[in-house]
């Protein structure tokens, strides 16, 4: 079952190992400064969570991730995202496309992170942070 990740921000440890179970790794990944340093947990589904203060603040699909995001998937061209997200208005930095959900509690952003001309990862994560 696919749980769309912006159900998943904000989600405590135990609501996230009983809706995932237990991770099938777990690693730490070094921010820009230490106080941005997280603990990501890795499911084979090639799902990441990145905690921090033992809430989810931040998704990750990378380019092996086959159910999608909200018509977004691995592999796409540039002009397929755009196109999947046409009623967003979409802003290109570098490598990436961004765009801004209305997901409820939490300001909620997406970065498309592309190699090349595919689509490689998906990140969906908390704005406010």
């Amino acid at each position: 079952e696919n749980i769309d990740a912006t159900r998943v921000i904000g989600m405590g440890l135990k609501s996230a190992i009983t809706a995932f179970g237990l991770p099938q790794s777990m690693f730490p990944f070094r921010g820009t400064e230490e106080a941005r340093d997280d603990v990501v947990f890795y499911y084979p589904d090639h799902m990441y969570l990145f905690w921090y203060k033992d809430r989810v603040w931040q998704v990750r699909y990378d380019r092996r991730f086959t159910a999608g995001f909200r018509g977004l998937a691995p592999g796409m061209t540039r002009q397929e995202a755009a196109a999947a997200v046409s009623e967003r208005p979409l802003v290109p930095s570098g490598d990436s496309l961004y765009f801004d959900l209305e997901a409820g509690a939490f300001p909620v952003r997406v970065r498309l992170v592309f190699a090349g001309s595919s689509l490689s990862d998906i990140y969906v994560y908390r704005s406010d942070f």
